[in-house]
């Protein structure tokens, strides 16, 4: 027999309530850990010639004057990653002759700098991306079933896509803010990046499920009632979104435990973002509705 998904909606619906409310105050309580492409600044990799403790260097960057603190982290043997705050040139070249008179030679390995304003030029880009992204979204939906029956309102099956995809952002906001706190893990142009790319997939998932439960609008036997209409829709998409999400997946898991270290975390938000958005099209998305048009017919929306 199978497993009805929407007679179970309030303990989905309050779970996903939760999930939410645990996110939202895991991102209050300890912050976004920004990286360079938000708050500007220099992000320097060296390879000393000679050993180099990590406390030796911080002591000497101590040393420096500078306004924001240093972040410095050992990647190898006398190899380190070194983040600084935004700074002229000859200030850096004074720093450098200093650090090789003190410290000795090294090798610059890679050196990227990000002015401050393009940081919070880039930051203000990356609200407004998520943001019209959204708005597209419920906007795209809401055109695209604008023929479902007045009784269930197209604008509604725009409305839950976007509570899904909320859904998705926090968990995925929130898996990372735990991550910055605790692994010091910061949010880049990457993580945007794979954001977006969740949206993507999880309203594609959620638009598979509502477009059946349109179809299946149109051919409603007079016996069945919205809530069967719903299942229905359910599970005629289930094993679809299931084996989508699989195959997806699959080659995501095989990148983060053989891929490039320098797209990890960008694999690991993927990640969480396709298993998020896969139980948010099923759980929440379609089972809103119904709990939606349930209050609408009893006159409390």
């Amino acid at each position: 027999m199978k497993y009805n998904i929407t007679a179970h909606r309030k303990l989905w619906l309050t779970f996903s309530g939760i999930v939410v409310a645990a996110s939202l105050a895991l991102i209050a309580v300890f912050g976004m850990n920004l990286g360079l492409d938000f708050l500007g600044g220099i992000r320097w990799t060296v390879q000393f010639d000679q050993p180099v403790q990590t406390e030796n260097l911080a002591g000497f960057f101590d040393g420096q004057n500078l306004e924001k603190q240093v972040q410095i982290q050992k990647a190898d043997e006398n190899k380190f990653l070194i983040t600084l705050e935004s700074m002229d040139d000859s200030k850096l070249d004074q720093i450098k002759s200093d650090m090789t008179e003190k410290l000795g030679k090294y090798e610059e390995i890679s050196f990227r700098r990000v002015d401050s304003s393009i940081g919070a030029h880039f930051k203000t880009k990356a609200m407004y991306a998520i943001f019209f992204a959204l708005m597209g979204i419920i906007i795209f939906v809401a055109i695209e079933f604008r023929k479902v029956p007045k009784s269930v309102n197209p604008w509604r099956f725009g409305a839950v896509a976007i509570l899904a995809l909320v859904h998705d952002i926090l968990v995925i906001m929130a898996v990372f803010v735990v991550l910055g706190k605790f692994v010091d893990v910061e949010l880049d142009l990457q993580f945007i990046t794979a954001l977006l790319a969740t949206l993507g997939f999880s309203v594609n998932d959620t638009i598979v499920i509502l477009d059946r439960v349109r179809e299946n609008i149109n051919t409603q036997k007079s016996r069945e009632t919205f809530e069967d209409v719903i299942e229905k829709s359910i599970q005629q998409t289930l094993r679809r979104s299931i084996n989508t999400s699989f195959s997806t997946l699959l080659p995501l898991i095989g990148l983060l435990f053989f891929g490039s270290e320098a797209i990890f975390y960008f694999i690991l938000a993927l990640t969480v973002g396709i298993l998020a958005g896969t139980y948010s099209s099923i759980f929440i998305a379609a089972p809103a509705l119904v709990a939606w048009k349930n209050l609408a017919d009893k006159g409390r929306v």
